[in-house]
């Protein structure tokens, strides 16, 4: 029995496809099967059920799987273990970072993280918070950069920063005057949202409880609808970050919501047992000077959309 044995395991079990199992593991198709096979006949079991489509994990091979995820996260920590002892920061950072994050976040930081620790190779991963929070667990992932509150005791949540939500109001649309805008005069069947799998539709939904919304453009993009917004075709809710890429024309049509401003919070999200804990946390700290470049808020209404 092998980690690399294991490790391919893990793989098919994820992918269901010998395939795509192999690209993945970055192996031959029959190299992977092999060993597996190798692996099955050692343990005189069979972990797939190789006649279905696509490849089902057995019974048995399920419960294998948890302790093979145990085996190989405990096998990491060894290295781990060697550079803490060492007082070094080195080797891969796989991050994992809320896909409605990537575009804002990532260039916040980056620099000064590549500069401050020029031996780290830093891998991110984007998905929605809640799909990274099960790489995290399966430690796929070291850290995430995402929108919290999240429920998990096993995590340590530290918060970066509170974002508001802005909304952009063409000349068309607007009524009044006014510069902060309160929730309850906004008509919602004008406001444009993302479709329903997409992370920040669930913030608009908390935001507009019950509300029913314009959905005459079915779009996934968030920079489509606020060009839409921008061009008369309806209301848009739109992060602080990024409406700091606007023009400033485009900027003359983004108001604030009136005080607490509904605003999503946005964390560093870490297994509590990590051996990686002091790199976590010297990454937080960067990430957070770099943020303080930044308008802070503190009169917000944080809005969860994990709910």
């Amino acid at each position: 029995m092998t980690i690399n044995q294991l490790k391919y395991v893990l793989a098919l079990n994820k992918y269901k496809n010998f395939t795509i199992a192999a690209e993945k593991s970055f192996v031959s198709q029959p190299s992977l099967s092999v060993q597996i096979q190798k692996l099955e006949k050692e343990l005189t079991i069979k972990i797939f059920d190789r006649s279905k489509k696509p490849v089902e994990t057995t019974e048995i091979g399920k419960k294998l799987v948890k302790q093979f995820q145990i085996i190989i996260s405990e096998s990491l920590k060894v290295k781990d273990l060697i550079n803490y002892q060492k007082n070094k920061i080195i080797g891969n950072l796989n991050i994992g970072i809320s896909s409605s994050l990537e575009s804002t976040v990532i260039p916040l930081f980056t620099d000064s993280l590549l500069l401050k620790y020029p031996d780290l190779n830093i891998n991110f991963i984007t998905n929605k918070s809640r799909l990274l929070c099960d790489s995290l667990k399966s430690n796929e992932l070291d850290f995430i950069i995402g929108i919290t509150p999240l429920n998990i005791n096993d995590f340590t949540i530290l918060p970066l920063y509170y974002e508001p939500i802005l909304v952009i109001i063409p000349k068309n649309l607007k009524n009044d005057n006014s510069t902060e805008i309160e929730l309850t005069k906004i008509n919602s069947k004008n406001i444009l949202v993302p479709n329903k799998e997409n992370e920040f539709r669930k913030i608009i939904e908390n935001i507009f409880p019950s509300a029913s919304f314009n959905e005459k453009f079915k779009n996934n993009s968030l920079e489509t609808l606020v060009n839409l917004s921008l061009k008369g075709n309806g209301i848009s809710l739109i992060p602080y970050l990024t409406s700091l890429n606007l023009r400033d024309k485009q900027k003359a049509k983004v108001y604030s919501f009136k005080t607490p401003e509904p605003s999503r919070e946005i964390s560093v999200i870490y297994k509590k047992n990590t051996l990686k804990k002091h790199v976590i946390e010297e990454v937080f700290l960067l990430i957070k000077s770099s943020m303080k470049k930044i308008k802070n808020f503190t009169d917000v209404e944080i809005i969860n959309p994990n709910n």
